[in-house]
């Protein structure tokens, strides 16, 4: 019977692998005929790296210049679209140390380290096993949502890696440490915001006493940084997404079916309560379920979302993975892979049912103990 599973387990790790080749191949041929022509001009990297240059050049306080920011992306040469720089100052700093290099070639160095962020979350995450590790590698990077944010330049791997770092340090017993690299999910908040506060309610205070002074003190250099003309400036920009042109950032999330409004209002704290109640049933347990309870619940309560930042979900999928899941789990998570492919085509509300049911799965998640790091 144990050879039968294990030889199961190798046939489905197979095929997995093969799916991802399949998919990884598809995601090169359709960018090398309709993209790689048009990677710099089309990468979002070129917002931050702008924007970096505004900091830079005019001081922190104009960071959310608008005018700044646009004459900063049309100076990196013909067919170069200007749009706002909306991410928290934490990103721009980021980018400032590529400011070194020419903007051909810091692009080329941005992609690559997105590349190693999301080797470093799957080296950490995936579950053990060779093949089932290198299949899971093939899906991870061959799955729709994770390679148009790597095409674009989409910061959301930093993220991921952020937790799936504190994920290791907590298992490894460093819990204030793990607090420390999880203050990085201020580079785009909307991915994980609810992850640190899962895991005080789920009793790990010293790794949320950890993030909490660590965000705190970024927030306070941010603050210094930008001044109050800076932070207006900020309050004015982000006031720009409630408008309805910037209604296609809400597709994805909750607030895409729901609009605007006190519907909303209450769906959002109903999702907050269901992630709290499966963090809270898990208390003084690994934090696998805590932090997986938080990222689905960011992504649906989150009033701005594109459909790259999804890469957390397959983070999650392997929290849960972990932590013991249930045949159905697995079934819901094969198929909600399947829809993260499908992205464009299905749109939103089968991705939110299939989120929400994870979330609620969570609350009945048993009590096994989560696999050791490996």
């Amino acid at each position: 019977m144990v050879d039968y599973f294990r030889a199961r387990r190798r046939l489905w790790a197979a095929v997995g692998l093969l799916v991802g080749l399949i998919l990884v191949g598809w995601d090169l041929w359709v960018a090398a005929g309709t993209y790689i022509s048009q990677y710099a001009v089309r990468n979002d990297f070129r917002l931050a790296y702008a924007a970096a240059t505004v900091g830079s050049t005019n001081g922190y306080s104009h960071l959310y210049d608008l005018a700044a920011q646009k004459a900063a992306i049309e100076s990196l040469g013909q067919g170069f679209n200007p749009q706002p720089f909306i991410s928290p100052p934490p990103l721009a700093w980021l980018v400032t140390p590529l400011l070194l290099l020419p903007f051909q070639v810091a692009i080329v160095t941005w992609t690559v380290l997105l590349l190693a962020a999301l080797c470093w979350t799957w080296y950490l995450l995936a579950p053990p096993g060779a093949l089932v590790k290198a299949a899971h590698l093939t899906l991870l990077l061959g799955v729709f949502p994770v390679a148009f944010g790597v095409m674009v330049g989409q910061p959301g791997a930093w993220v991921a890696a952020a937790v799936a770092t504190a994920w290791w340090l907590m298992r490894k017993d460093h819990l204030v440490w793990a607090g420390l690299p999880l203050s990085l999910i201020i580079l785009k908040p909307q991915m994980a915001f609810l992850v640190p506060v899962c895991l005080l309610v789920s009793g790990h205070a010293r790794t949320f006493g950890a993030w909490l002074a660590a965000t705190l003190v970024i927030g306070l250099v941010a603050l210094a940084l930008l001044g109050p003309d800076g932070v207006t400036r900020y309050r004015d920009v982000l006031a720009l997404t409630q408008t309805p042109a910037w209604d296609i950032t809400r597709r994805y999330s909750i607030s895409g079916p729901l609009g605007l409004g006190p519907i909303l209002n209450v769906a959002q704290l109903a999702v907050v309560a269901v992630a709290l109640l499966a963090a809270w049933r898990r208390r003084r347990e690994g934090p696998e379920i805590p932090i997986a309870a938080g990222i689905a619940a960011s992504l649906l309560a989150t009033p701005y979302l594109g459909f790259q930042d999804f890469l957390m979900l397959i983070v999650a999928g392997w929290l849960v993975l972990r932590a013991g899941a249930t045949s159905w789990q697995i079934a819901l998570m094969v198929a909600g892979y399947a829809l993260l492919q499908l992205v464009i085509v299905v749109l939103a509300l089968p991705i939110l049912a299939a989120e929400v049911l994870f979330l609620l799965s969570l609350l009945f998640q048993p009590r096994t103990r989560a696999a050791a790091v490996s």
